[in-house]
């Protein structure tokens, strides 16, 4: 049986991460199905979808689901909560098993562990030219610009201009984050690193290969999101620097190693690499050909420890290895 090439394992794991189309379905029709209830009650004139959800860039499982609504001149006079405690009066009403949490912009709707829950914002339309919303703020009592529309919209843009790869890659790179650091590092940091990295169409590896390098490099930096206007770089939480920096840039060396070894026609020895960076959802390396191409002349030990044929695969003082928080 021929064996895998870098390219068709990383086409297996792009299938692997996409969101089960039904389950996606259901979570809209929620969606549509709560918006109308809120409509009827008079609360809001209309939502959209938000978050990765919206940006295509999601990863599996797909739980939370994040969106606007905009609200009916009725709740001009409330405040954040005030509006929350109306919502919330309404879908407790309708629902009466779902739980309910509030965090500083979101009302959160939770339909149950095997379901979806939902981040909803009330929101005010802007009167400047551009789309931005006014979102809720429970901290301050008022309402913060948003541009959530305008993040849609260049992640949307940066999908064509690499010819469809822009979301796929994005999602790569979450799974490996997620794999490498636990959900340590919010998922748009990633998205925005892979936005400055990823700017035409190009081979998977060598996309995740600079998403890590960039990662690497800006940690410890100022940087934004995707759309310019908002410094990210400031939310992450204390610590979280010192541990993911050192993982990044252990996985940005050995994601370029892997590619060094595709390049080299050695295909397993990266694979081997690639699964040990991105996890089970990766396809495994053939353990038994890892084992045959060890009695080759000049092979040696890759970082994910696997045998390489090639040059390049020698390994460093240590493998990357998942981190998980005590």
């Amino acid at each position: 049986m021929a064996k895998r090439t870098t390219t068709e394992a990383f086409n297996e794991f792009d299938e692997n991460l996409k969101l089960d189309p039904n389950e996606r379905a259901l979570a809209e029709k929620m969606h549509n199905d709560i918006t109308d209830l809120l409509r009827a009650a008079g609360i809001v004139t209309y939502a959209f979808l938000q978050g990765s959800f919206a940006r295509k860039t999601m990863i599996a499982p797909l739980r939370d689901v994040d969106k606007i609504v905009v609200l009916t001149e009725a709740m001009r006079t409330l405040t954040p909560d005030q509006v929350m405690d109306r919502i919330q009066a309404v879908i407790a009403d309708a629902y009466p098993y779902v739980t309910f949490d509030r965090s500083r912009h979101a009302l959160q709707v939770d339909f149950g562990s095997d379901s979806f829950y939902f981040d909803m914002v009330p929101a005010w339309e802007t009167t400047t030219d551009d789309d931005d919303v006014l979102i809720a703020n429970r901290d301050t009592g008022g309402w913060d610009r948003s541009n959530t529309r305008e993040l849609i919209r260049v992640v949307a843009t940066r999908n064509g201009d690499t010819n469809g790869r822009f979301i796929h890659e994005v999602r790569m790179g979450k799974q490996g984050v997620k794999h490498l650091l636990d959900g340590l590092v919010p998922g748009l940091h990633v998205e925005s690193w892979a936005y400055m990295a990823v700017t035409a169409a190009m081979a998977h590896d060598e996309a995740l290969a600079r998403i890590f390098e960039t990662g690497a490099q800006l940690l410890g930096r100022t940087y934004t999101d995707p759309t310019g206007v908002d410094v990210i770089s400031k939310r992450l939480k204390p610590g979280v620097i010192a541990t993911a920096k050192p993982v990044f840039q252990m996985a940005a060396a050995d994601a370029r190693q892997a590619r060094q070894l595709t390049d080299a026609g050695d295909h397993e020895a990266a694979i081997a690499i690639w699964f040990n960076i991105l996890g089970v959802c990766f396809p495994a390396p053939d353990d038994q050909a890892a084992i045959r191409s060890s009695f080759a002349p000049g092979a040696a030990i890759t970082a994910a420890g696997a045998v390489s044929r090639a040059g390049q695969g020698a390994q460093r003082t240590q493998p990357v290895r998942p981190w998980r928080p005590r």
